[in-house]
């Protein structure tokens, strides 16, 4: 490949000279915006967690990250999807994120229909996703499911 001196540079008509400099400009920014990122929000930490919650009735509802193993012999009950970047801005304005939002919103679920027997929830957050720039996480779901189990996951 043969580079252009400046001196040849300067014989080149003006037309080439632009069209070169902007081939420069968009080899230079074409790997940024074509690159893609995906960084882990389900990580092996936040998945070890799971919180007990009261609920009216005296009974405990524990919330995880994670989806019970077979030891735990849960019933899947019911799945429901949220937008998670609503959820984040409604978390944003109690100052809770949107983890604690979904979380509320699984407990008020779970106290209008007792009768389920409901005693273990996973929430499942969308991984954070982008390409180049522009973040498509905001474009993806939260999903929560309940679970009736035998043996609910316990906080560590």
């Amino acid at each position: 490949m043969h580079f252009l001196s400046l001196e040849e540079l300067s014989s080149v008509p003006y037309f080439s000279t632009v069209t070169l400099k902007r081939f420069a400009v968009i080899s230079l920014v074409m790997p940024l915006l074509a690159a893609c990122g995906y960084s882990m929000n389900q990580n092996s930490l936040i998945e070890s967690v799971v919180q007990t919650v009261p609920l009216d009735n005296g009974k405990t509802l524990n919330v995880g990250y994670k989806l019970p193993d077979t030891a735990a012999e849960c019933q899947l009950v019911n799945e429901s999807s949220r937008n998670w970047s609503l959820a984040q801005t409604v978390g944003q304005f109690k100052a809770g994120g949107g983890r604690q939002v979904l979380q509320e919103e699984a407990v008020d679920s779970i106290k209008q229909r007792p009768q389920d027997g409901i005693n273990y929830v996973d929430l499942t957050i969308p991984n954070e996703a982008s390409v180049g720039i522009i973040n498509v996480t905001a474009a993806r779901d939260a999903k929560t499911s309940y679970f009736r189990c035998a043996n609910p996951p316990q906080p560590r």
